[in-house]
């Protein structure tokens, strides 16, 4: 059993489609996804929810086997539960949940991934992979703006900005919605994120 904290997770795609399968113990519809841990090691991963139900940032163990293609295939992901003595927030090695400047790396791999996806969706060729840099930059931008690095709700706050990002690009191919640039994807976001203020607490998103 090997352990990690998660970096990034992306939904595996074709033709604009996030690809499924059926569970054979279920019978439910599996969803692709690609994760990738701090470690570097990466795999492809299936989940019964269509948005990857673990957070960026969260530390799990999982199982490790590989395809004869080579290809890494990461399954049974579950979240590692603080030990007796490290208090709620820690992660292990010292800093807190909220963290900022873990919080702030995570997110910006996170966009990263996004922008990608932005690219891959909307048909566009990055010239350089500072391309993919720079519009991630923005959507981190957009990410951390407003949010106090004090605010108790910090790190959930950053990972729903992020994930709703992330629904944005992936709605990207249904044309009848109109999402090709980063405005309308940061719009679409925005939009995705109103009824969160709803639920719950009352904190910023």
């Amino acid at each position: 059993m090997a352990q990690g904290i998660i970096k990034s997770v992306t939904p595996q795609m074709f033709n604009g489609v996030h690809q499924t399968w059926p569970n054979k113990y279920t019978g439910k519809n599996n969803y692709g996804f690609y994760i990738t841990f701090e470690d570097g090691t990466s795999g492809s991963c299936g989940s019964e929810k269509n948005i990857y139900p673990l957070n960026v940032g969260t530390e799990v163990t999982y199982e490790l086997s590989v395809y004869p293609n080579g290809s890494n295939h990461i399954t049974k992901v579950k979240k590692l539960e603080p030990m007796e003595g490290n208090p709620a927030g820690g992660n292990g090695n010292g800093k807190s949940y909220n963290d900022p400047g873990t919080v702030k790396r995570i997110a910006f791999s996170m966009c990263q991934a996004i922008a990608r996806l932005h690219f891959y969706n909307a048909g566009i060729q990055p010239k350089t992979i500072e391309d993919v840099n720079k519009l991630a930059g923005m959507y981190h931008l957009w990410v951390t703006e407003g949010v106090q690095d004090t605010d108790p709700h910090f790190r959930d706050i950053i990972s729903r900005r992020y994930y709703a990002l992330q629904l944005a690009v992936e709605c990207i191919p249904f044309s009848a919605l109109g999402i090709t640039k980063k405005e309308q994807v940061i719009q679409s976001a925005e939009t995705f994120l109103k009824p969160l203020k709803d639920i719950g607490h009352a904190a910023q998103v």
